[in-house]
């Protein structure tokens, strides 16, 4: 009986841990831990002794725009009826 309550006992802090993590691994804190960063490079160097690789994501294509008007047009918009040839 001691045996049931203490294996209920260490799963109902497994599930605690493990939900805690869950919830704590999509904050920015995570993002940046050097604990998240150790992880991925043990699974880069583990993962391919099970068929897993790591592939990075490609990197984003850059772009170049223009900034938008310093002020904005106060006058009210005008819209003219289209014309004959339109």
């Amino acid at each position: 009986m001691t045996g049931v309550i203490v294996l209920s006992g260490v799963i109902v802090v497994m599930i605690a841990v493990f939900g805690w993590f869950y919830f704590y691994s999509r904050t920015p804190a995570w993002g940046q831990s050097d604990t998240r960063k150790a992880l991925l490079n043990m699974m880069v160097v583990v993962g391919p002794i099970f068929g897993n690789h790591y592939r990075r994501e490609p990197p984003e294509i850059p772009s170049v725009s223009a900034p938008g008007p310093d002020e904005d047009d106060e006058r009210p918009a005008r819209i003219s009826p289209p014309g004959p040839s339109e």
